[in-house]
């Protein structure tokens, strides 16, 4: 119990001292959704009556990524369970915002901040028959108070890359007070099962399921129709598209270059760069240093005759990805850990990802282990990858198919994680 009241004391010190800087990140924003006030879990009235006399399943994720990855899982539990109320809470403003659009008929909320009083007080105005944590997301408050209310924690489409596991390790002497206390886990590969285990799980209570991003993307890429897209953008069939997806802060600059290179060697083709963090970017700034001409998706019609688009709004990336010629994708060139490499590769198309990809280390291997993806140390490489798959139509449709088979035989997770939470509804 000591730890626990260490834990809270220092997240005490940070709410105190750390203040300023926290409400520079949860401070409501016009083009974002949601009432900060939910992170210190106070909520309007008209949620609480939404959530009154309910015992909803608690989903948790992290952002826009995670919560894309378990939308089929959402959908599935719905029409299984159509008397099971839900409740989804995410950790960004981005993810925030994409929940409530996606899911309207699901109370959307911002995730507790993990203090004990907090966490206590939203535990008891939600009331969860479960509580379901995506991918590694460990909150010790959340867990410890659900286990002395008897509330079942089951993480699923765990992972944990081996940079998260460095950082984890140095507090494995708390840790291992808190994972004993998870109902139940899921995770991607066996490599990462381990690593949980090593810093304190139970061997017991984990199974390894494989990753439901490669369900998630499967799903979208027969939902989305190229043609329909090309048609909704006014872009014709013949226009090459390159998509530079989900780019993080440090890419952009050395992006914007690269993407003016490309247009000096191939004039025709449609340049479309799609930021990770619209409240972050400085994409806008490097553009008009640049001197390249550009137009914002939020302002179409105006400028869709320009060769370089920049889409600042969200939920349209996999529509670009559905008709480029080859994508990179971003938070892989700084290092972050890189973003989701399957939704590209679910679409047919050769992925282009950057050194960096601990966050989809397994993922990344099988795809670029198959012939499916390249992988880039620099810009400049990544200019000459580029060019070179232009230049080579076939190549970059052999890679794609190889991309997408990889897809397609690792699909099945999201079957196998509801089977666990099936046990507890």
């Amino acid at each position: 119990m000591i730890f626990f009241l260490v834990y809270d004391l220092l997240f005490l010190l940070y709410l105190l001292f750390c203040f300023p800087y926290l409400w520079r990140r949860i401070r409501p924003e016009k083009q974002f959704l949601g009432d900060w006030r939910e992170r210190f879990g106070f909520y309007n009235t008209k949620l609480k009556r939404k959530i009154k006399k309910t015992r909803p399943i608690w989903l948790q994720t992290v952002s826009v990524g995670e919560l894309l990855a378990i939308s089929p899982l959402i959908k599935i539990l719905q029409q299984r369970y159509p008397g099971q109320a839900l409740v989804l809470t995410v950790t960004t403003k981005s993810g925030r915002t994409l929940a409530a659009s996606q899911f309207p008929d699901i109370a959307c909320l911002f995730f507790p901040l993990d203090f004990s009083p907090i966490v206590a007080r939203t535990i008891s105005l939600l009331r969860p028959r479960l509580v379901v944590l995506v991918e590694t997301e460990i909150w010790p408050n959340l867990i410890r108070l659900c286990r002395k209310k008897k509330i079942p924690v089951v993480i699923i489409n765990g992972r944990l890359s081996p940079r998260s596991f460095r950082w984890y390790r140095r507090f494995r002497f708390f840790l291992r007070r808190v994972l004993p206390l998870v109902t139940e886990v899921a995770m991607r590969t066996e490599e990462e099962a381990r690593r949980l285990v090593f810093l304190g799980a139970k061997a017991e209570v984990i199974r390894v399921v494989g990753s439901i991003k490669f369900d998630q993307a499967y799903a979208l890429s027969l939902k989305v129709n190229s043609k329909d897209v090309r048609k909704m953008y006014q872009i014709p069939e013949k226009r090459r598209v390159v998509v530079f997806g989900s780019l993080h802060p440090g890419e952009e600059k050395e992006i914007v270059t690269v993407a003016k290179n490309l247009l000096s060697l191939f004039p025709d083709i449609l340049v479309v760069i799609v930021p990770r963090f619209l409240d972050r970017t400085g994409i806008f700034s490097f553009l008009n240093e640049s001197g390249l001409a550009y137009c914002r998706r939020s302002s179409f019609p105006a400028g869709k005759e320009r060769s370089l688009w920049v889409v600042d709004t969200y939920g349209e990336l996999n529509n670009f990805y559905s008709i480029c010629e080859v994508a990179f994708v971003g938070g892989s060139l700084v290092p972050w850990g890189g973003q989701n490499p399957i939704e590209p590769a679910a679409f047919r198309k050769p992925v282009i990802f950057g050194k960096f990809n601990w966050h989809f280390f397994e993922e990344w291997h099988r795809i670029k282990s198959a012939g499916g993806g390249i992988e880039v140390c620099d810009y400049e490489q990544l200019t000459k990858e580029i060019a070179q798959l232009l230049n080579d139509p076939i190549r970059a449709r052999q890679l794609g198919e190889k991309a997408f088979a990889v897809v397609a035989a690792n699909c099945g997770a999201t079957e196998r994680n509801l089977q666990m939470l099936s046990f507890y509804l």
